[in-house]
Order: C-alpha cells, then structure tokens, then sequence
C-alpha cells in the first residue's frame, strides 16, 4: 500500500494538493515508516490530493532516502531547530492546508483528519489538545503534564485572552494564508507558543480538537530540554504582551509616584505628613521622583515596543495605534517636552531664588529640588523618544 499509494499521493500533490502533512525530522529512521503510513491514511480518509512533506533539519541515519522511498517529498532545512525545520517546511508547502506533526510516532496523523476539517469549515487554525484528548501512560513527563504545559498555558490564555487548554501540542492544522499571515520567526521549541501568539493577536479563527498522545517510537532521549524550552516559551509571549510587561508596572509606578510628589510638594519642606501611622518626610522625595522616572519611561518604551512589534514582527494593524497615530504628533509630543522641561525649571528656579532670598544660607528645599530635576529628566526622556516613535509611525503608515 505505501508505494502504491504513496507514489500516488506525491504525483497528484505536486500538481495541485489540497493538504500538506509537513513533518520536521532529524534522525528519525526507526518512526518515519509508521508516520508516513498514517499520513497516507489520513489523505486517503480526506479524499483530497495531498502530500507529505518530510523538512528535514539535517539528520545522518538515512531518513530522507527512506522518507522519499515512503513517497514523502523531502525538504532539506539548513537552519538547525524544530521551529526553524518547521517553518521552512511550511514555505515549502504547496497545499491550501498544513497539517504539522512528530516524527517520533506519538501522534496519529489521521486524528488530523477532523481538524482539516474544521479549516475546511472555515477556520483560519485548530490545534490538538491532549489534555482533553488522551495521555497514554509514559508519554510524557509528570513535570510537563502536571507544572510546564498547565502554566505556559495559564500564561498565554491570561496575557491574551485566549481559551487554549494545551499550549504544548504538537499536532496542528492551519490554513496556508494564516501561517503567511503570522511571519513565524522561531527557531526553536518556542515556535509552537509562537504560533498560538500570533493566532490571538491577528484574532485568527481557532479552534482545538482532543488527540492522543502516544510514548514515542525512537528508543532514544527526546530533543526537548523541558526547563530551558519552558523558558524560552514564557519569555517568547512576555515579547508580545506590553500590557503585562510594560503598561501595568508602568502606570503603577508613576500612579504611586505622582500621588507621593504631590503630597510632598504640597507640604512645606522639613514638614512631615502621616499615612496610617508612617512619617513621611523630605527623602521620600526620591522614591517618589525615582518611581515616577522610571514609570514613565516604562510606558514610553511600552508603546514604543508595541509599535516596533507589530510592524517588523506580527504586521498587523491595531485600531489602538490608529488612535494613537491620530492623538500623538511629533509636534504635540514636543510640546509635551517642554512642558514638563519648563515645568522642571521653575522648580529649580524658585529652589535658587529661596536661596538667593535667604542671602545664600542653609536651605531646607530638597523636595522641589529633586521633583525638578525628575522632570527635566522626564522631559527629556519625552523629546528623544519622540523622535524615535515619529520614524516608526512614518514606517507603520507605509507598511
């Protein structure tokens, strides 16, 4: 059945395939037999042209000579990694559907079957979930099952308000415009978080689907490293979320900052306040002018990275940086320079004239000082990171 079939499936899949089952592989000889008939089922139970595209990132056992006598078209991907073997694979492709998938056997590609048709429904992506699917006993690590994939996963759902149970599944069906659509960059294990990233923040179409995973077939250690993948999974979505990142601390700062300034300022020098039962007096000015420094500077650079992020990383247009293309000029936000430059030089200036006024002696004028002198600095801040946010806007019109 497989050379028959196989032989079959990649003559029609080269003219005009419908599905494209894309498999990276890397040193996978001992599983590609049992992958790729599975695969050829799964054509077979859609009843479509297809074809099974095997990316293979460099392997040294064989595999693409046995992929290719399987009837699989081999892809060969110089960049080393699964998201790099992955996405390659994916450009590759010449299907209108992607179905992606191991190649160590634990998945079973006609479970794919109902997901390309869920695309075929009109859905942009479907991903497996094997936690509401089923986890064979030693398929996968107690840490991953019961700590890794649950917190990646309470982690995306929560920075983007998405609804996926299982951020970690491997088995995957998309859309080709939609993989076009996300410009996936990932080299490695973090591709797959990346793509469900994406998918929320283009609002794609989604969906997910229950899958088996199965204890892999190749007898050897898995490629994946659980605690630096986890890592470099959380650290790919904290790239993408400036609300959590940027936005939130940043405004809480500045909040705490602006509320402490005001409060000092508005009581003369050497005079303490009471809040509860703290004794707040002038060296607390430096905490608050320190948060407010800081907590301004954190949302500036929050808006600049979003800005930068959906340009030359996801290319989406957000209604949020329309308005703010509308509200924010390079001019209104110079004026904002000098206002607060302005604003800071008036407190310095009334610190000298209190002193040129009490015939240069002692001076107990700390508060005005140190609030001047953040402002300035906040000033500042706001004139030259005006100037970087008027070179992305001209870039985000003509993208």
């Amino acid at each position: 059945m497989n050379a028959a079939y196989g032989g079959e499936a990649r003559r029609v899949s080269l003219e005009h395939p419908v599905v494209s089952i894309v498999i990276p592989c890397l040193n996978e000889v001992r599983t590609l037999p049992s992958v790729v008939e599975k695969c050829l089922q799964a054509l077979k139970m859609l009843d479509v042209p297809g074809e099974i595209l095997v990316a293979d990132n460099g392997s040294a056992d064989g595999s693409q000579e046995l992929a290719r006598s399987l009837g699989a078209r081999v892809v060969s991907i110089a960049v080393r990694g699964y998201g790099a073997a992955l996405k390659h694979g994916c450009d590759a492709a010449l299907g209108k559907y992607l179905v992606i998938g191991d190649a160590d056997d634990s998945y079973d590609f006609r479970e794919a079957v109902p997901m390309v048709r869920k695309l075929q429904d009109g859905y942009d992506f479907c991903t497996g979930t094997r936690i509401k699917g089923r986890i064979e006993p030693g398929a996968m690590p107690w840490k991953n099952r019961h700590i890794g994939t649950p917190a990646l996963t309470l982690a995306l759902n929560t920075i983007f308000a998405s609804r996926f149970s299982d951020v970690n599944c491997g088995m995957r069906a998309l859309t080709k415009d939609a993989f076009t659509r996300m410009h996936l960059e990932s080299k490695g294990m973090e591709f797959a978080s990346e793509m469900l990233v994406k998918a929320a923040v283009l609002r794609l179409r989604t969906t997910e689907l229950p899958v088996t995973l199965r204890k892999d077939g190749r007898g050897r250690e898995p490629h994946l490293r659980p605690w630096r993948d986890g890592w470099r999974h959380l650290k790919f979505m904290l790239l993408f979320a400036p609300t959590f990142v940027y936005w939130v601390p940043g405004v809480t700062m500045l909040t705490v900052g602006l509320v402490m300034a005001s409060l000092l300022l508005s009581t003369p020098g050497g005079v303490p306040f009471h809040i509860g039962s703290a004794r707040i007096n002038d060296h607390w000015i430096v905490p608050a002018a320190l948060l407010l420094v800081i907590g301004y500077q954190t949302i500036v650079t929050g808006v600049l990275v979003h800005i930068y992020t959906i340009i030359h990383r996801v290319y989406h247009r957000s209604a949020f940086i329309e308005k703010l293309m509308n509200a924010l000029t390079i001019e209104r936000i110079l004026a904002l320079a000098v206002i607060l430059i302005l604003s800071g030089g008036l407190l310095e200036a009334s610190v000298v004239n209190a002193w040129i006024g009490g015939d240069f002696g002692p001076l107990n004028a700390i508060r005005p000082a140190v609030l001047g002198m953040a402002l300035i600095l906040m000033g500042t801040q706001t004139m030259f990171s005006g100037f970087f946010y008027a070179v992305l806007i001209e870039r985000y019109r003509f993208a």
